[in-house]
């Protein structure tokens, strides 16, 4: 799988140079993880001028955004004068005010939708052409299908089709829906994620639902945010339901499901769990 460090020395073997560091070069503001993450892998971190604060990147990312100014709401992120600002639906979906404002002053606001791998890839390639950093974005794709390649082949060949539950968070249980990413990489992984058939992207169910679609595999959301417990308290939920307390379970970072650059990393760890099913 793609390391920082492979990844740094395909910036350098592209780029040779910052694209931000050019005269002239983007200002940009990042709204989530997996485009904040992004910009830093494609080697242009000195463009960006504020991000949101972080929820689950890892220790090398913490340490290339420490000196980054942190934005909330339109004030702050006008006030380092971007030129780009950059994330996922999410953000249009709860404050689309804020993103029509943005918009009004004259910022370019990309925000993606992804819901398939090839949609990550497309990302990378959406944003890598927004802030000068083309090639290196491509290579950086074609490294992560070349790992997917593989993966996919092996799940493609299951003779059994896993059916998996994915418990986020929450009581009543939050979960990955058809219109996500996560969904579409248990599918490739030799999976069926139970909700599969529910036409949106994350969503709240209820257990008695979970239990009747009769989950072989739980997936838990390696997380905690905003009181909602950690891993631990997630097995623990799921162990209460009877149905459930004798299911295998596996966790993933939650970058790995959202869609960004760590999504092959978390098409291996699901083909790894399916694939131990008995």
């Amino acid at each position: 799988m793609i390391r920082w460090a492979a990844l740094l020395s395909l910036v350098v073997a592209c780029s040779g140079r910052s694209p931000a560091a050019r005269d002239g070069g983007p200002r940009v503001v990042s709204l989530h993880d997996v485009t904040s993450e992004l910009v830093i892998a494609l080697g242009a971190g000195a463009a960006l001028v504020g991000i949101d604060e972080p929820v689950d990147v890892p220790p090398e990312v913490t340490a290339a955004v420490a000196r980054v100014p942190r934005v909330a709401d339109l004030e702050s992120i006008l006030a380092v004068h971007p030129t780009l600002v950059v994330g996922l639906h999410i953000v249009e979906a709860k404050e689309p005010a804020l993103v029509a404002r943005l918009r009004e002053h004259g910022i370019e606001v990309y925000l993606a939708d992804p819901t398939t791998l090839d949609d990550v890839y497309a990302l990378i390639g959406a944003v890598g052409g927004r802030i000068a950093a083309a090639p290196t974005a491509a290579k950086l794709a074609e490294r992560l299908r070349a790992e997917a390649a593989p993966l996919v082949a092996a799940g493609a060949a299951a003779p059994h089709r896993t059916r998996v539950f994915v418990y986020d968070c929450c009581d009543p249980p939050f979960t990955a829906g058809g219109k996500t990413v996560l969904a579409d990489l248990i599918a490739r992984a030799g999976g069926e994620n139970v909700f599969a058939d529910v036409a949106t992207a994350w969503t709240h169910v209820s257990w008695e639902e979970v239990v009747a679609r009769r989950p072989e595999l739980v997936v838990i959301d390696a997380y905690a945010y905003a009181g909602q417990g950690d891993v631990a308290d997630k097995q623990r939920a799921v162990r209460a339901i009877s149905a459930l307390a004798g299911l295998p379970t596996v966790t993933i970072p939650l970058r790995d499901s959202l869609g960004g650059i760590h999504s092959v990393e978390g098409l291996a760890l699901l083909r790894a769990a399916i694939r131990g099913v008995k």
